[in-house]
């Protein structure tokens, strides 16, 4: 019984490595058989004509890199020609939100870049890498809106807050 099974297992051994190879894909012949017809005598020719497989070609016409993250292609609207303010030079996550003034006039916030400079900012002032705005300043932080196309064209707003950050001893 086990030499049985020893010897249906070699011979399983060798059919599967006797189909392993490293030779290069051969091309696939088609034969074509023609009749002649000639004085009532029929001969039959056999025609053989290589057809070779075309390799696989992508085409990149209005289709997305398909290697690309789906999660991280974010492009942002703003112009190219348009020169880029301070603070449009750092993330969001980058500015310290030191100070916020409401009351008489317009609501002001200040922030720390990481260049340890101070910025003023008020509604409609650009902020952050992906060409943000100021759309609302509150007690509890400051509101930005971002705009980006997304990694299949479609335009995107998304809002997000620049918040104080929490008092020692409050």
């Amino acid at each position: 019984m086990n030499r049985l099974i020893l010897l249906l297992f070699i011979l399983g051994l060798v059919v599967a490595l006797g189909g392993c190879g490293d030779d290069a894909p051969q091309t696939k012949k088609r034969v074509v058989r023609s009749r002649v017809v000639a004085k009532k005598k029929v001969v039959a020719k056999k025609i053989v004509t290589e057809v070779k497989e075309q390799p696989f070609v992508y085409q990149v016409d209005g289709r997305r890199d398909p290697f690309t993250s789906l999660l991280q292609v974010r492009k942002p609207l703003g112009d190219e020609e348009e020169p880029l303010t301070p603070l449009e030079k750092f993330g969001l996550k980058e500015l310290k939100l030191g100070a916020i003034i409401l009351g008489k006039g317009a609501p002001r916030a200040m922030v720390e870049a990481p260049d340890k400079k101070a910025y003023i900012l008020t509604v409609g002032v650009k902020v952050g890498r992906n060409h943000g705005v100021i759309t609302e300043i509150t007690t509890d932080g400051v509101k930005v809106e971002e705009r980006f196309r997304d990694f299949s064209g479609n335009l995107r707003t998304e809002t997000k807050m620049i918040a104080l950050p929490n008092g020692k001893g409050e």
